[in-house]
């Protein structure tokens, strides 16, 4: 079966269908999973159940793995997997482990991967172990339309400005805070980062709002007062940019393998709204890195 790409109908997202990803891609359909992965930015790969190792070959395939910043999630065997998972070792529900992503209010969750590092990642690939028999989907919305969205005055106001992004230590946003609670006390230590409040993506230089509220701390260089100010107005955006006419949402299922951008114009969040004694298994590779352009335009 040849190898078909079908669009979500949404600002973002598309199915890859006629791929086994158990087997090496080949050169030409790498290439033609790269392109589609820059049109439409988000990728799902449907009922395609893989161990952690195939899936950890299939991800690497599209830049080198990281491993990730929660250590507590590493995968036993292969450290390059982490695990989103909502139990802990015991199997009891484990509020802290279900909310890495995930928030109750889509507004407040809206975030890229690994902002608090200085180059973050260039994709992040998740497989569906365990999902619930309802909720836990995950949401996408296009950063590139929130810039669309935002009023002209603030786009010329954040021009060239940057944003600080912190997760282990982030006394500016309790979300954060929390989520860094089981770092180490290294990590917990890592220094602020920085990046741009407008980015282009590197390949479309599409521009795109990269401040997000699951991270971000304060615009640098402005007061308090004023930075609050603008990033509210930035994150209003961003969920504007995520109503249901334009969001897709992945509705998971076992085997299913989804692959989204961090390089600039995607903002994705998880539901929290499965039956909490339900268990949520997923497995999540970090792959390459890609740093975070400034808009040009």
């Amino acid at each position: 079966m040849a190898l078909e790409i079908v669009p979500s109908g949404k600002d973002i997202g598309a199915e890859i269908r006629g791929l086994k990803l158990a087997e090496p891609l080949t050169a030409a359909d790498l290439t033609a999973v790269e392109n589609a992965f820059v049109a439409h930015q988000v990728l799902v790969f449907r009922d395609q159940p893989l161990s952690p190792r195939k899936f950890a070959d299939f991800s690497a395939q599209f830049g080198h793995l990281q491993r990730h910043i929660q250590k507590k999630y590493w995968h036993p065997e292969i450290p390059e997997l982490v695990f989103n998972r909502n139990v802990d070792d015991e199997g009891n529900f484990d509020d802290l482990a279900a909310r890495r992503g995930v928030t109750d209010d889509l507004r407040t969750g809206w975030h890229s991967d690994t902002t608090y590092d200085e180059i973050p990642a260039k994709a992040t690939s998740v497989h569906a172990l365990e999902v619930p028999s309802t909720g836990g989907n995950t949401c996408f919305a296009s950063a590139h339309r929130a810039y669309e969205l935002l009023p002209e005055t603030i786009r010329q106001r954040v021009a060239g400005l940057q944003v600080e992004f912190q997760l282990g230590n982030n006394p500016r946003n309790k979300t954060a805070n929390y989520l860094g609670s089981n770092l180490t006390d290294e990590d917990k230590a890592r220094d602020t980062v920085c990046h741009p409040v407008i980015c282009q993506h590197p390949v479309s230089k599409k521009p795109a709002i990269y401040a997000n509220p699951l991270i971000a701390l304060r615009i640098r260089g402005l007061e308090d007062a004023e930075s609050d100010e603008i990033l509210e107005t930035l994150y209003d955006c961003l969920h504007a940019a995520g109503a249901d006419e334009y969001r897709w949402e992945q509705e998971w299922q076992v085997g299913d393998t989804v692959i989204w951008e961090n390089r600039g114009g995607l903002m994705h969040t998880g539901r929290l709204d499965y039956p909490e004694g339900e268990r949520r298994i997923m497995i999540r590779c970090t792959i390459g890195n890609s740093p975070i352009e400034t808009y040009q335009g």
